[in-house]
């Protein structure tokens, strides 16, 4: 069996670097204040001090700083190269690693399924610039090929590749790699056989169909109970590729099946990697969207990594870093466009439409990658440009996905996202109406997020008692599902709504704003 798995769900993540440094060191508050006031000299040792830096977004004193990097080895010149609390030591993050070998992938496969399940950290951890550095090598690539042995029939039903539409504000996290350890996969005994004999046609089919079913389940449930189950089955697939050829040196495109069992692989990865994004548990989703990437291009499949990336933009816009989720989200769209063009494909009728049209899930997708590029220049307060890539997203949109209800409320989701960063939250709420109408009932996470904003916006707009109505309903929309994301903007709104908005470091003017972010 593959390295690194673990047998329970992890537990609740932690927010902040300094909670990641005290539960790894079994400090409490008062341990920290303690160990400022034994150097320091001067502090007086109240652990609500830390309480305050690690919840109230409050930054210790210099003298503070310099205190806690000698305790915990670190050279004081990072102190002023990465601000509080970027220079806090929580585990390797200076680049992001994706593997681009199968070899490669199927060890960053088995060391992330089950692994990252139980990573803790509640905070982005990739590098400045990596995920940015991730996408255009994905883009520089081409797609790996993989032609069929001549001696290996086809089966007679094959499933055409699975084009979940692109994971829109709503229905996923949107995210960024962390570094993935690539080593040699682990040493089993016994005879190896290659997938083309392990795993029958039967079986792989029945591992595709399950895709669809998780990700309606996670739209329905929330990520709280899809993201281990997500995790499983992402290792039962690993397992699979690691007993085959794909796992080897060697000729990987010998083996038939590979390239579609990493094409489940990447869209299960992608999966818990967006279930984890919805429990907060950020650094986690990080890992399991930097090996979807991975294994996105280890099947030839460009679609399903412009997928990627998209959940990849949507958290680095959730963390605050819009000029990074903007360069992302550019690198999916190029892709998509080489994709249409045909730079690189791999012979799939299934993928191309009569006629050698381009198929309308890549148009989609890449209109709701340039509807989240305008939401990225709007948190930048570029309105212009938003408005104008926004409008020309609606314009790709409108006369495919007339009835497609998922389209539609995504595009909505996105186009309220974008008013609300510019403070316009009456426009928001048009489009947050129109989001609600068009989203499905049984994408219950979704609505209660947009309810959630719905309730924000009035009150941006100073209709509190329409905020507080809106508000209980949007507490009745969260009591059935679990996504941890969305029950937290909730009581960020009503924090608001009591004059509590302080304790989350920002003011009325930028609240809806923040909580569209992480809301939508």
């Amino acid at each position: 069996m593959p390295r690194n798995r673990a047998l329970t769900d992890g537990e609740q993540p932690l927010g902040h670097p300094l909670g990641w440094i005290r539960a790894e060191r079994g400090w409490t508050y008062q341990d920290v204040v303690d160990i400022v006031a034994r150097r320091v000299g001067n502090m007086s040792a109240r652990r609500e001090k830390a309480w305050r830096w690690e919840h109230r977004g409050v930054v210790p004193d210099l003298e503070t700083q310099q205190a806690l990097a000698s305790e915990l080895g670190v050279p004081h010149a990072l102190l002023s190269s990465s601000p509080w609390p970027g220079w806090l030591p929580v585990g390797d993050r200076t680049t992001a690693r994706v593997a681009w070998t199968p070899q490669d992938c199927v060890a960053a496969l088995d060391a992330t399924a089950g692994a990252a399940l139980h990573d803790r950290r509640g905070f982005v951890v990739a590098g400045p610039g990596s995920a940015a550095a991730a996408a255009q090598r994905w883009l520089a690539l081409a797609p790996l090929a993989w032609p069929p042995p001549a001696t290996v029939p086809t089966p007679v039903s094959t499933p055409a590749p699975l084009l979940v539409p692109v994971a829109g504000p709503l229905s996923g996290p949107l995210s960024g790699p962390v570094p993935v350890p690539v080593s040699v996969p682990s040493q089993r005994t016994g005879p190896s056989a290659g997938p083309g004999a392990a795993v029958p046609p039967t079986v792989l089919t029945a591992l595709e169909e399950r895709v669809p079913a998780l990700h309606r389940m996670e739209a329905a449930l929330g990520g709280g109970p899809v993201r281990a189950v997500a995790d499983a089955e992402l290792r039962l697939v690993t397992d699979l590729l690691a007993r085959g050829p794909a796992a080897r040196p060697g000729p990987a495109a010998a083996d038939p099946w590979a390239r579609r069992l990493f094409a489940v692989a990447g869209e299960l990865a992608c999966l818990a990697g967006r279930a984890c994004f919805d429990t907060r548990h950020e650094a986690a989703a990080e890992r399991y969207l930097s090996a979807a990437l991975s294994a996105a291009h280890a099947a030839g499949d460009r679609p399903l990594g412009a997928r990627v990336l998209a959940a990849m933009s949507l958290q680095y816009l959730s963390a605050g870093r819009p000029q990074e989720a903007l360069a992302v989200a550019r690198a999916a769209r190029a892709g998509l466009a080489r994709e249409a063009a045909g730079d690189g494909l791999v012979t799939d009728p299934a993928r191309t439409a009569p006629g050698g049209d381009v198929p309308a899930s890549v148009r989609h997708s890449s209109a709701l990658l340039m509807a989240r590029q305008a939401r990225a220049h709007a948190v930048l307060g570029q309105a212009d440009v938003s408005r104008r890539l926004l409008a020309a997203a609606g314009a790709i949109l409108t006369p495919d996905a007339r009835g497609n209800a998922d389209h539609r409320a995504d595009y909505c989701a996105e186009a309220a996202a974008c008013e609300l960063a510019l403070g316009r939250a009456a426009a928001a709420d048009h489009w947050l109406r129109r989001s609600l109408a068009a989203l499905p009932e049984d994408r219950a996470r979704d609505r209660a997020g947009t309810s959630v904003l719905r309730a924000v916006a009035a009150l941006d707009l100073g209709a509190a008692e329409r905020a507080r109505e809106l508000a209980s309903e949007a507490g009745r929309a969260v009591e059935g599902v679990d996504s941890p994301r969305v029950r937290r903007a909730l009581e960020a709104l009503w924090e608001r709504l009591h004059g509590r908005s302080e304790r989350h470091g920002g003011g009325g003017g930028a609240a809806g704003r923040d909580l569209a972010m992480t809301a939508l």
